[in-house]
Order: C-alpha cells, then structure tokens, then sequence
C-alpha cells in the first residue's frame, strides 16, 4: 500500500515538472522568434533578393569573392602627420582588426593607387543634386572594387555630406565614412571610404580614427550593426564586466561624451566575440579554401550553426554566465537545466570559440 501511495503522490510531481519543461520550451521558441528586435546581435547587411540578382542567389548574404579584398588608395597625404606611406600602413593596421580573426576566411590586399589626388578640386557637388568625382570612384568602377579617399583637408567631406562636414568639431561623426556603393547580380559588394585628415593632426586623434576606420571596415566587409549587450550604453541594467567584454564594436551609435573613445571602451578598436562569431560565419573557413588563408582554423571546429538569435537567456536573468552573447549561436546544443530539480536560467555552449575564453 506504502508503494502505491508514493507512486500516485510522484505522478503529480512529475507532471508539473513535464508541463514547466513544456512552459519554459515555449517561453523560449517565443523570445528567440518573436522578439529579436529587444536585441539582434551581428550578421549581414545585405541579403540578395530576388529582382537584381542572379538566379540561385536569392537569400545569399553579399560577401567579396572568396574572401579576397582588393583595395586602392588615393594618391594624396592623409594629413602631415600620415603622408601617403604611412597612411598607407595605417589602412592597413585596421583591416587587419579584421583579416586576424583566426576562423574568418578574408583577406586584403592594397593592389595599387587611385588615378589621382582625390580632393575638393575634383569632388564637386553639384545644384542639382548630383556630384562630380573621379571615374576610378564612381560606383561603376568594378576594376577598383574598394576605394579609400584621403581627405587631406575635409573638402571632399564637405562636398559629400554637406558645407562644414569636414570641419574637426565633426570628427566624432565625420571622420571615416563610407561603406558598399554598388552591389553587383552575383551578389557582390563594391565600396567607396572617405577617411577626414582633419581627424589626423596630431597622435591623440589617432586611436578614435582607427576605432572608426575599423567600423566602418567591417561595413566593407558586409557586417550590418550588432545589439549584443546596448546596456553598456543604456545603463539598463547596470552593465558588468563581461557585458563590456561582450559588447560589440559593430554598435550602431555611440555617446557623444566617449570622447576620447578610450575613456567608455577598453580596446575600442578591436571586434569582439560577436563581431568575430558574425564575420566568420560570412566567411567561413573550410577544408575547401584553407590553403588560401595559411594559420586560418576551420571554421566548423569553432561554429556550429543553430540559428541567427539573441541570448534570450541574458533577458531572463541578469546573472546569465552568457551575458555577451554570439550572433550565429555557438554549440551543439541549445538547453535547460534542472540541477536538484529547479529551472536553471542558463544557456550551454558545447562548441564554443576555441579563441573565445568569454564564453568557456
């Protein structure tokens, strides 16, 4: 009769565990589908639809053919302090934020010069609206898929984005823009970057204009803006360690106080486990093109794709261990845990980032 009882008495018990499992299931499926604008972390910017592009490529995120990125620089000084050389190198230092990432399979190359000094004598804007500018960086200019202008004295700045754009007060927003100015059938991207030498007089300048010459790089590189962890920049919650760990450079916007960048952000410049998780599943590394990207690992060692989501774990509890959270999710599972029979709010990575301590 004792045994009876304990079995009837245990199947409530374990019903009530059945229909948690069956609540929280659904809680999830409806955080991770339903809500992703409450913070969608990285990925592409552009996705092939289906009246430009080529037959088979519709869904296909635009990338650089085989991730190998040819770039020309203008022929001018970027300011007395980097003359072209040393400008040059530079460019260089920041795209390679970029090309390090051990899982991403891109590459860049700085294959030559522009035709000319770009500058305010031959980008003009024009009354009607429309502009004057070299050929060589017009968007139909495929022979130089990316063109990077150095704007000795903000003319072309001006000219582009208006009277006074190219002014120093407006380094903060003005000194590196640009990004894709032509996307071709095959889904490829072709990009124009205007880099302000009035944001590069003097040494303190420099770390913020590589901070947004790395941004904008990853535009290039068809990266879209990441909401990985925003409460670093909304005080809502209260932002901790890891969150500043965790929080992307591929961030929309920043606060007009973070001037200089360094005094919000440690390494500003450097992309982050978002960043690094979205550009490498863009450009996969795989048996297929290893060779091409020596000391690259494959990328299916560090990823395994579940699905483009947030942590919607880091929404359920503040002391989510996972808090900087991945765009394409890394690991082989997505799962709940009941350790002495409680929920446990805890999201499990079982491939994790072989360079990614944060989350291990």
């Amino acid at each position: 009769m004792a045994a009876v009882v304990t079995r009837i008495r245990e199947q409530p018990t374990r019903l009530r565990r059945l229909l948690w499992l069956l609540l929280y299931t659904l809680l999830a499926i409806f955080l991770m589908l339903l809500l992703p604008q409450m913070g969608s972390a990285g990925g592409p910017r552009y996705i092939a639809g289906v009246n430009y592009f080529d037959a088979g490529t519709k869904g296909t995120p635009l990338t650089w053919a085989q991730g190998s990125i040819s770039y020309y620089t203008d022929q001018g000084d970027l300011s007395p302090l980097l003359v072209h050389a040393a400008a040059d190198l530079f460019v260089a230092d920041a795209f390679s934020d970029w090309t390090s990432i051990p899982a991403a399979a891109v590459a860049t190359t700085l294959a030559g010069q522009l035709g000319e000094d770009v500058n305010g004598t031959n980008v003009i804007a024009n009354g009607n609206g429309t502009f004057t500018m070299p050929s060589d960086i017009l968007p139909t200019a495929v022979n130089k898929p990316v063109a990077i202008v150095y704007d000795s004295d903000g003319a072309v700045t001006s000219a582009l984005l208006g009277s006074g754009a190219g002014n120093t007060l407006y380094c903060f927003t003005n000194s590196v823009f640009g990004g894709a100015d032509s996307l071709s059938t095959n889904a490829r991207l072709y990009a124009l970057v205007i880099v302000n030498g009035n944001c590069a007089q003097t040494s303190s300048q420099l770390p913020d204009l590589k901070y947004r010459m790395v941004r904008t790089f990853g535009r290039v590189l068809g990266l879209d803006w990441s909401q990985v962890n925003l409460n670093v920049i909304t005080r809502n919650p209260v932002p901790t360690a890891a969150d500043y760990a965790g929080f992307t450079i591929m961030h929309a916007t920043d606060s007009i106080s973070c001037v200089p960048i360094s005094i919000c952000y440690t390494n500003p410049d450097q992309p982050k486990m978002d960043d690094r998780a979205s550009l490498s599943r863009l450009y996969p590394v795989t048996l297929q093109n290893q060779s091409n990207f020596p000391g690259k690992q494959l990328s299916k060692t560090q990823f395994v794709f579940i699905a483009r989501c947030t942590s919607w774990m880091q929404m359920a509890s503040r002391h989510n261990p996972c808090r900087a959270s991945t765009s394409w999710l890394a690991g082989s599972i997505l799962r709940l845990v009941w350790p002495r029979g409680r929920m446990r709010q805890r999201l499990f990575l079982d491939s994790c980032f072989a360079d990614m301590p944060e989350i291990r």
